[in-house]
């Protein structure tokens, strides 16, 4: 049933006068009877009695009248509510495990303090966030990976370099040429992850090098770098800047190779842009445009 059928409804049950109801929701009567029956056929129930040009509510359709009209209420009260407030919803976001590491929830988080919103984000990889946004499973992606794909719009909104550090402080005093650094303990993101893909791109003979893990998450990556020196990693330049400042790891110099890349904000490009949505993703651009702060 409609919220439409519902509002003649319970205008008939106030004024059974069928033309003086017409008058006030600027109908036509006929309309206003192809409206009833359509509830009434929906309900498999009469609900007024035809009684000469008067409709009368009827026993079954005061049943259905005490049991609908507090709902009803409810369902105006939603719906004034959702017109006067564009920027009230719940968004779906996800994220690459770069961006987990860079400052963006507490940027998010700064979002819904300021507005009466719902937030769920996720943390997967690139590969699973554009399969996301294809399934409209998410509304929102943020991911650090260049790619093809007609049906998703990408935004750029950061620059970002991947590097390879180590804890071992020996390794800055000169530059070397990846493959010289095969011999190392190699800690790799997932198969999956953009950037692993974008590093492995880059490399020859990569049967050569000693990857001994794989691991999913920064934080791990991280902490194994700082105990173990005889470790080694390629990562997002942003997701070190603290260890790097502080000295804790270092950036190791490679010969002839970069790994510079941009990072996107993406989003179906069939996605209705709510108010909400337009907010959002403005507000987003502007962090990351203020460096995440």
């Amino acid at each position: 049933m409609t919220f439409k059928e519902l509002d003649i409804f319970f205008k008939l049950c106030e004024e059974t006068n069928l033309s003086n109801v017409a008058k006030k929701l600027n109908m036509t009567q006929s309309a206003i009877s192809i409206s009833l029956n359509c509830l009434e056929k929906k309900l498999d129930e009469k609900l007024f009695d035809r009684i000469g040009r008067k409709l009368t509510l009827n026993e079954r359709g005061r049943v259905f009248k005490e049991k609908s009209y507090k709902p009803f209420l409810e369902l105006i009260h939603a719906k004034e509510s959702f017109s006067s407030d564009k920027l009230k919803g719940n968004l779906k976001i996800a994220s690459s495990k770069t961006f987990n590491s860079i400052n963006l929830s507490q940027c998010i988080y700064k979002f819904i303090s300021n507005h009466d919103i719902h937030i769920t984000k996720h943390s997967i990889n690139t590969k699973e966030i554009l399969e996301s946004i294809l399934n409209s499973n998410v509304d929102i992606g943020f991911v650090e990976s260049d790619f093809n794909e007609a049906n998703i719009i990408k935004e750029k909104v950061a620059n970002d370099s991947l590097i390879i550090v180590s804890s071992n402080k020996e390794l800055t005093k000169k530059e070397y040429y990846i493959d010289q650094l095969y011999k190392y303990n190699w800690l790799l993101r997932e198969k999956g992850s953009a950037t692993r893909e974008v590093f492995l791109s880059k490399l020859k003979y990569q049967d050569e090098m000693n990857i001994s893990m794989e691991i999913s998450n920064f934080e791990e990556i991280k902490n194994i770098l700082l105990n173990n020196k005889e470790t080694i990693t390629c990562i997002s330049k942003l997701a070190v800047k603290e260890e790097l400042e502080n000295k804790k790891l270092f950036e190791i110099k490679i010969k002839n190779l970069n790994f510079e890349r941009e990072l996107f904000m993406v989003y179906h490009k069939d996605k209705y842009q709510s108010k909400l949505f337009l907010e959002f993703t403005s507000y987003m651009k502007n962090c990351f445009i203020e460096g995440l702060n």
